[in-house]
């Protein structure tokens, strides 16, 4: 498993297992809404959970991956990325081991990992997460009547961590089923299933914990989290429903012990169906794209910005040239709608967003100033490069570059100088900002509060835009600060809107 974060009390780790989610039978829950739960009533889900094992388990493949040799010095069993890494330093016999021998200048082994798959075609298709193959020199594929294959095609998206990979000669296989992701409920019955710890086939249940979790470990998140069990090895296999259908491709578990403690994550299926079809189809993901940065909302926001509730996406930087430019979109807005889907949050805009077709015209809803407006928007294929090229850089030190007049602003707790090109490439910002730098703040004032820290750039006061201090001093007048107002800040790592509140003005 993959360790996320070094100085973390919990850990992320990959890992591969799929669940499906079985929606029980309309008697049983009438019936114990009614009356007490009875013996029958719990042999009647065991039976479902048996029937729903036997069919899922033939389509259910062990998946081997052999890389280079590690090198003497340790780099490649102490990379994160090695599959053999994060499996092996959770055991400190394998760990002592490996450093023994590079130690002793012996030959390493090659690098070896293991996950799971599930077949989702008999011609030989196959579906496991892109993590899973990432990087391997060869990827043996086990089918559970024991026989073995090499994978001969393997395709992956490592924007979702969806990987299709295919067999060759097999015959006799059988393929599961997918189902509607977005339809599973929490609450829902589900069962993973995997090769945890390459112990062999292994079937677990739980329930649907949540749905549309972000763990910050792939560009594209709207993960399931439930709490069947699923532990290393399980990456890449089903999540099941009660009708034995896959509702998710389990990729992720939180964990401080390495193991399953009760909360694992899927890539919902619908996202997995309209990845897999392209990669099948074109060896690649096309997605449109509009190029906004996004931010999530929260209640001092949605109350700064005069929003209802907490539904909808809030645009926090436009790209120069892209689709969301030429519709005028501005920083500030809230897209609440985009072809006629509720957008509840920023994911399921992003989500809505890259399955749209590529040079068609969508009507946008969204809120600007507290008014609702409909812009049109055309959409275009997202650069390959998209993710890298918008990706900021550290942020520099301080030069020698000219020394702006510094104004003091008490209200806010905060000390701020005008920006110049100068001071602007010195505190590490790549292309032409406006705004005021803040140099210092009171921790007792209010913008240490909304954690405003020095270096941040503040570009607006509400809606206004601020390129100087007597900007600043009016926008302030306008406003309440102890009723709340929004800023727009800036930084290297890019743009957001936060809300700031006082005890008086």
């Amino acid at each position: 498993m993959r360790q996320l974060s070094k100085h973390a009390s919990w850990m992320m780790a990959l890992i591969g297992v799929s669940c499906l989610v079985v929606s029980m039978s309309e008697s049983l829950p009438r019936r114990m809404a009614t009356a007490a739960p009875t013996a029958a009533d719990a042999r009647q889900l065991s039976a479902i959970f048996r029937e729903v094992s036997r069919e899922a388990i033939p389509s259910i493949v062990a998946i081997e991956t052999r890389g280079k040799a590690m090198a003497a010095n340790g780099s490649d069993f102490d990379d994160e990325d090695s599959p053999l890494g994060d499996l092996f330093k959770q055991n400190p016999q394998f760990r002592d081991f490996f450093r023994d021998r590079q130690r002793k200048g012996g030959e390493a082994p090659r690098s070896r990992g293991m996950g799971s798959g599930f077949i989702i075609d008999e011609s030989g298709v196959i579906i496991t997460n892109s993590h899973v193959v990432r990087g391997a020199e060869e990827v043996k594929i086990r089918l559970q009547d024991g026989q073995e294959y090499t994978a001969t095609d393997i395709k992956m998206d490592d924007t979702s961590d969806v990987a299709v990979l295919r067999i060759n000669g097999a015959k006799g296989l059988k393929s599961l089923k997918f189902g509607d992701s977005d339809s599973a409920e929490i609450g829902d019955w589900v069962m993973a299933v995997g090769n945890p710890f390459d112990v062999g086939v292994t079937v677990t249940a739980g329930i649907i914990s949540a749905k549309s979790r972000g763990l910050g470990i792939a560009h594209r998140e709207d993960f399931l989290q439930t709490d069947a069990a699923i532990n290393p090895g399980n990456s890449g296999g089903p999540l099941l429903n009660l009708n034995g259908e896959v509702i998710g491709v389990n990729t992720a578990i939180s964990s401080r012990s390495g193991g399953s403690e009760g909360i694992g994550f899927a890539i919902p299926v619908n996202m997995v169906k309209w990845i897999s079809q392209q990669l099948l189809t074109s060896g690649k993901v096309k997605r449109a794209y509009l190029g906004i940065k996004l931010q999530e909302l929260d209640p001092q926001l949605a109350k700064g910005l005069k929003l209802d509730g907490l539904e909808g996406a809030i645009v926090s930087a436009v790209m120069k040239g892209s689709p969301a430019e030429d519709a005028k979109l501005q920083e500030g807005d809230v897209i609440l709608e985009l072809n006629g889907r509720k957008i509840v949050n920023h994911k399921t805009l992003i989500n809505t967003v890259e399955r749209l077709d590529v040079g068609k015209t969508y009507k946008a809803l969204v809120i600007r100033e507290g008014q609702k407006l409909e812009l049109p928007i055309t959409m275009r294929e997202m650069p390959e490069d998209f993710f890298v090229a918008n990706r900021n850089g550290p942020r520099r030190g301080p030069g020698k570059g000219p020394t702006p007049k510094e104004e003091s602003f008490n209200e806010l707790g905060v000390q701020v100088k005008e920006m110049t090109p100068e001071f602007a490439k010195e505190l590490g910002y790549e292309d032409k900002v406006a705004g005021l730098v803040v140099t210092a703040v009171d921790p007792k004032g209010a913008a240490a509060l909304a954690g405003i820290t020095p270096g941040l750039i503040i570009e607006k006061v509400g809606s206004k835009k601020i390129a100087s201090a007597k900007d600043l001093e009016e926008a302030l007048k306008s406003v309440s600060l102890k009723e709340g107002v929004t800023l727009l800040i800036n930084s290297p790592n890019g743009k957001r809107f936060v809300a700031i509140q006082a005890s008086g003005k």
